[in-house]
């Protein structure tokens, strides 16, 4: 059985959280800061941490470089309350396999572990799976955190042909949400930060 630890300092979100990841069939552990997140992992060797970006003591950026210089197999999935494109970036260079912003949907938390779980965490770092200017043009959108509509409205086609260049975008990009994708375009320079 898969062990999911989950690092958050909001005892109902750690309470939640393992409620879900149980109902998905996986053991949970918890940690409510990084110092007892630390003994956690050297205890259960997690293989996937869903890691809250804000704790007291050592926040979740810096938990996330330590974690990946103490196992860089473990898969890491960030959680914020504050959707930030350069927070994404950042964890996605540090090594997160996704990031996903609060409230979320149960679905989407289960989803992202699967997915991650099914990768090994062997993402495209190859830009080989080049993106069509029009996706290019699409993630500069997503990137302003355009919706497809409002996408579709801008680039004046049809909401549906927009979510099909989402779907072919994170396909190439081995990205489980469309924050990953616009992270990962950023990180592997096909889009600009700005």
């Amino acid at each position: 059985m898969h062990k999911i630890l989950i690092i958050d300092d909001d005892k109902d979100m750690r309470s939640a959280l393992s409620d879900l990841v149980r109902s998905g069939g996986y053991e949970a552990y918890s940690a409510g800061n990084g110092k007892i997140a630390l003994k956690e992992i050297s205890t259960h060797s997690p293989h996937v941490i869903l890691l809250d970006i804000r704790l007291p003591g050592i926040d979740g950026m810096t938990l996330l470089e330590r974690i990946k210089e103490i196992d860089r197999n473990i898969i890491i999935i960030m959680l914020t309350g504050h959707g930030d494109i350069r927070d994404a970036v950042k964890a996605m260079k540090l090594g997160a396999f996704d990031y996903i912003t609060k409230p979320f949907n149960n679905d989407d938390i289960i989803a992202a572990i699967k997915k991650a779980l099914q990768s090994g965490h062997q993402m495209s770092s190859n830009p080989s799976a080049a993106l069509s200017l029009r996706e290019k043009e699409v993630l500069n959108w997503l990137k302003k955190g355009k919706s497809s509509w409002e996408i579709s409205t801008i680039l004046n086609i049809g909401e549906s042909t927009v979510n099909f260049h989402i779907t072919n975008i994170m396909h190439k990009l081995n990205a489980v949400s469309r924050t990953q994708a616009v992270a990962i375009a950023i990180e592997q320079g096909l889009i600009n930060s700005e």
